[in-house]
């Protein structure tokens, strides 16, 4: 069990500038301890916050950061690298070693806190965003954290004086294991990350595991769980609870909370729910299950429909999700963290409610040969909505070299253009993806640039070339 964080403690975060690690670290100088930390790609987009917060971080590692500190947390994919210097000089002076999951579960279960975790293959940053969103509007002042930048709180958490605590809990490598909150939702159930699962049933083992280990509050009578109610994996995940002490609500068509009456524009979706009109300015269908188990959360939570009502409108996303980047009269330009098939039709459909019938770019940027060799099929049918689909190379990211040697960026646009006869073309790295489609994108066009890897190059680059090349 890792001990509680005390007051004045150092603690040095290797890999401090991940989301999470980012996020975690001021959220541990927020309950008092001392904390600096280091990371190979150093810095990132997640350390203006910890500079603005005084929080020390160096890059690259160094077993000389370890002088002084108390205890160190890890990014868990630092287990995974061969003899990691810095990390086996920490085990080999007996400095306790925990991952920065596990020093924010601590946090969590601090007393006159309740827990809640937003789980799922897919949708996990938004809805969690959305509910921190939602509380802090209603008065209820969570702590927040979510695996992406949200624009409105200037990082990846907000750190509040309430009792809600939310958590983005990552089913990857089994990290959402560190946490046990008293309420959860659980957005849908896929088969994803093949260099860690070995199949669909693993990842539904892992999520059974999380939710088991789930802590009831009396402040929501127990335990309580959302859970998607048409997702096949949502599904199968509920019909193992049967032996649960806890409450389940389903959400989405045919649940118990379902949002009817949907109407979609390129300004808002509006939707009935408990009894009353809603709005807000996230587009896709995805968009509203999120929505419709997010406003049920809070609600449970204590939180006044009236204030909901305001907290929703004013809701604009997190970053990475369906980021705007440009819109102007010459070109849109959305950017998107979408790396499954699923999320890459989800981020399709939005930007068609955004767009409309204009020629839609749908950049995408594979992440992983794994995961790209292992759902080619899938991918090849999920950019049929698209009029022209770009596939910059492949981020290997954890691939092993025989991973790397078992598909490429061609075979997926070759079978792209096979499936669905939506012209395909692989490009080759950021750079020259930026530059192939800032030559022949046309005006009035919009472009959608998804991936999980340095995709965000592409999204910034083109909007920064063609502001140059155009009156925008």
């Amino acid at each position: 069990m890792v001990e509680p964080i005390r007051p004045g403690e150092r603690i040095h975060v290797i890999g401090i500038a991940g989301s999470g690690a980012a996020g975690t670290a001021l959220l541990l100088q927020r309950a008092g301890a001392i904390v600096d930390g280091c990371d190979a790609d150093d810095p990132s987009p997640y350390t203006p916050p910890l500079d603005a917060a005084g929080i020390p971080h160096l890059a690259g590692h160094d077993p000389a950061h370890l002088d002084g500190v108390d205890r160190v947390a890890i990014t868990p994919a630092i287990r995974a690298v061969p003899d990691h210097w810095e990390h086996r000089a920490a085990i080999e002076r007996g400095v306790p070693v925990a991952t920065w999951q596990e020093l924010l579960g601590e946090l969590m279960d601090a007393p006159g806190r309740v827990g809640i975790g937003v789980t799922g293959t897919h949708g996990k940053s938004t809805t969690t965003a959305l509910v921190g969103h939602l509380l802090a509007s209603a008065g209820l002042d969570p702590t927040v954290e979510v695996g992406a930048m949200i624009p409105a709180w200037g990082a990846s958490v907000r750190a509040g004086n309430g009792v809600p605590f939310v958590v983005e809990a990552d089913e990857f490598g089994d990290n959402f294991l560190a946490y046990h909150p008293a309420g959860s939702i659980v957005t849908n159930v896929e088969m994803d990350h093949p260099d860690y699962f070995a199949d669909a049933n693993a990842v539904i083992d892992s999520f059974e595991r999380f939710v088991r280990g789930m802590r009831g509050d009396p402040a929501l009578g127990g335990r309580l769980l959302f859970i998607g109610a048409a997702d096949p994996g949502a599904r199968t995940l509920a019909a193992r609870l049967g032996d649960w002490e806890g409450r389940i609500v389903t959400f989405g068509p045919g649940g118990h909370v379902e949002a009817t009456d949907v109407k979609r524009s390129s300004a808002a979706t509006a939707f009935t729910l408990f009894d009353r009109r809603w709005e807000m300015s996230l587009a896709g269908a995805h968009n509203v299950l999120n929505a419709a188990a997010a406003l049920a959360m809070a609600r449970e939570l204590g939180a006044a429909d009236d204030r909901l009502a305001e907290g929703l409108r004013t809701f604009r996303g997190a970053g990475r999700r369906m980021e705007l980047i440009t819109d102007t009269a010459a070109v849109t330009i959305y950017d998107d963290y979408g790396h499954h098939p699923t999320e890459v039709r989800a981020a399709i459909d939005a930007m068609r409610q955004r767009v409309g019938n204009r020629r839609l770019w749908a950049v995408f940027e594979p992440h992983m040969y794994s995961r790209t060799a292992l759902l080619l099929d899938e991918f090849s049918t999920a950019f049929t909505d698209a009029d022209e689909v770009v596939i910059a190379d492949i981020f290997a990211s954890r691939d092993s070299p025989e991973a790397m040697a078992s598909t490429s960026a061609e075979a997926l646009a070759d079978a792209i253009e096979r499936a669905s006869g939506t012209p395909a073309i692989a490009t080759g790295n950021v750079d020259v993806t930026t530059a192939y489609v800032a030559e022949h994108v046309g005006d009035g066009d919009a472009v959608l640039v998804m991936g999980a890897g340095k995709s965000y190059r592409i999204a910034r680059g083109l909007a920064d070339r063609l502001a140059g090349e155009r009156p925008l």
